[in-house]
């Protein structure tokens, strides 16, 4: 297939703000790292005439068109009618769609209603897309030199059905190779700077910046040996330094579950500002069992007394956002809960309780280890929930970085 790919986003919410459109930006990235160039994208309401026009002018741009949004039993879901349409065909009752349908609602204990059967109405000579992941079949229809693959909306759907059904046929015979290297503690513009200059020996060169974190990615053309790309591997590593946490691997709540437990550590954490998001994080990764063993919520200054041991002088004489108290939160959990590590945390996560002394965003970690407690401060910028999760990915690297 050609590599002249337009994406085609569909629904009123999106034109109106109300939802933000990540399957278009998921879809490019993934693309991107397939060693598909997108385009363009495009974005359209429901009604059924501009919808048309979208599907026409997006086929008009690219040979291979991936839409989502619009395959729901409602009215106002006009992806199938408008795709229709376009083809100059009429639509009809699938009956493998139906089918899809059926079994789906089945496995639910559901009978499908009048309004369901909609989803099976197909244009005419579709191939239809199985979903598994939700009751809306997606399909993909071919008219005149052009391709449009159409998925739900549902991002868990699109991204699973993109991956069974699309991924294989938009890939080349020989792929690119693509090295994912994940950093944190520096903003994308000043790793595109770090990267100036850098010898990469013909790869392509992208970055793709998901809070907490920055990722690094290198796609390699199709040739390239695998001692070239270690080369420019090591390159690239050593201008990001203590940045890179990971090559190839998981994020930090992975790369810290399967550091720790290779060596057979173990880790509690005492977290105030960020209220257990640590501790949950910690806690989706396969495996976490045998590395976390506690995590407290200290919010309040009596609970870092009470459940973490947290002397009272220290938090009146130096109070609850502090090194001292981030320190004591650390040594306190990793006492009580007899494990390697121990991870405190405290801050302000605002948008209020700021001062000139200690504005909103003022965080204090500590990590208490084997070879005693290592603390880091920094005031952390964003809204109250990116003030958190930040302060959750900075203790998790501080951790990394005290292991060596």
């Amino acid at each position: 297939m050609s590599e002249r790919v337009v994406i085609l986003s569909t629904g009123e919410e999106l034109l109106t703000g109300e939802t933000v459109d990540t399957n278009s930006a998921w879809l490019a990235s993934s693309l991107w790292d397939l060693g598909v160039q997108v385009r363009s994208m495009l974005t359209a309401g429901d009604d059924l005439p501009g919808l048309v026009r979208a599907v026409g002018s997006a086929c008009d741009q690219g040979s291979v068109v991936i839409c989502t949004g619009g395959l729901g039993p409602t009215e106002d879901d006009r992806t199938a009618e408008a795709v229709a349409a376009w083809a100059g065909v009429e639509s009809s009752e699938s009956s493998e769609a139906l089918s899809q349908i059926e079994r789906r609602y089945r496995t639910l204990g559901r009978e499908v209603s009048t309004a369901n059967r909609k989803q099976a109405m197909l244009p005419g000579g579709a191939t239809v897309l199985e979903n598994r992941w939700g009751t809306a079949p997606g399909f993909s229809v071919q008219h005149q030199g052009s391709t449009i693959f159409c998925l739900p909306g549902v991002p868990v759907e699109m991204r699973n059905m993109f991956q069974a059904h699309i991924a294989a046929a938009l890939s080349t015979r020989e792929s690119p190779t693509l090295v994912r290297m994940r950093t944190f503690g520096v903003a994308e513009s000043r790793l595109q700077a770090m990267m100036d200059g850098v010898d990469l020996d013909g790869a392509d060169l992208g970055f793709r910046a998901h809070i907490p974190e920055v990722q690094v990615k290198l796609r390699f053309p199709t040739g390239t040996t695998e001692a070239d790309r270690h080369a420019v591997v090591r390159r690239v590593s050593d201008v990001l330094g203590e940045a890179l946490y990971s090559v190839d691997g998981g994020d930090l709540a992975e790369s810290v579950i399967e550091a720790l437990s290779q060596e057979g550590e173990t880790l509690s954490l005492a977290e105030s500002c960020t209220a257990g998001m640590t501790s949950s994080w910690l806690a989706e990764v396969p495996g976490a069992s045998a590395v976390l063993m506690e995590g407290v919520v200290a919010y309040s200054n009596e609970s870092k007394v009470r459940s973490v041991g947290v002397d009272a002088e220290i938090i009146s004489d130096n109070g609850a956002v502090s090194k001292p108290v981030a320190m004591a939160l650390a040594e306190g959990i990793r006492t009580k809960a007899n494990t390697t590590w121990g991870i405190g945390i405290t801050g302000i996560a605002g948008p209020g309780g700021g001062s000139e002394a200690k504005p909103v965003g003022t965080v204090h970690l500590a990590v208490s280890g084997p070879s005693g407690t290592r603390h880091q401060t920094a005031v952390i910028p964003g809204d109250r929930n990116q003030v958190r999760i930040r302060a959750a990915g900075a203790a998790l690297a501080l951790l990394l970085r005290c292991r060596g």
